[in-house]
């Protein structure tokens, strides 16, 4: 083995340990078995899954006081809400984007209960997890804070259910679980 190859291989350690650390998380371990890990085609876009042009998305439902915290995005004039989260990337299960996604987005740690359902949006698969607890500063950061320009703007807000039947949410059939995620339970 070449002396140069030894930054290499230290690299790769480095990467391994942060995956088995991830991997024994006993947030990532909450959700259960039923993460994949995503090939890194798909986590890529283009040729990927059916031929979409984004990879999967995985997203967070997280719940306080009755409302639901969503991603309010403002693009070239259009208005419609999202749920935090984002593409997951090559190696990474969607549980795991969840966590990462969603502290960049939000600020806030969480902790995951449950994958609650998969949803599809003009061909992107997105992976609805739910928070069983979050803690931190809820404030927008990562990518959507640098992007932030009067054509493209992203703000975080609290909705309830009567308040996310007025707006354009995005998958457009995301209401429908939002109605079995805010409502309390008839006893």
């Amino acid at each position: 083995m070449s002396r140069g190859s030894w930054p290499l291989l230290t690299a790769l350690a480095a990467r391994c340990c942060k995956w088995v650390t991830a991997w024994r998380s006993p947030v990532l371990l909450s959700v259960g078995a039923q993460d994949v890990s995503v090939p890194p085609a798909a986590a890529a876009g283009g040729s990927g899954l059916l031929g979409m042009r984004r990879g999967p998305r995985a997203s967070v439902v997280i719940i306080q006081d009755g409302r639901l915290l969503m991603m309010q995005r403002i693009k070239q004039g259009k208005e419609y809400f999202v749920l935090p989260g984002g593409t997951i990337k090559a190696g990474e299960t969607p549980a795991m984007a969840c966590v990462r996604e969603t502290r960049e987005e939000t600020g806030l740690s969480i902790w995951l209960a449950e994958q609650l359902c998969t949803l599809e949006h003009k061909g992107r698969i997105e992976h609805v997890f739910l928070a069983s607890k979050f803690r931190g500063t809820l404030r927008l950061g990562g990518p959507e804070l640098a992007r932030m320009t009067p054509d493209n703007q992203y703000h975080l807000l609290w909705l309830d259910y009567a308040q996310l039947q007025q707006v354009k949410l995005r998958p457009k059939n995301l209401l429908v679980h939002c109605r079995e995620w805010l409502w309390p339970v008839d006893e």
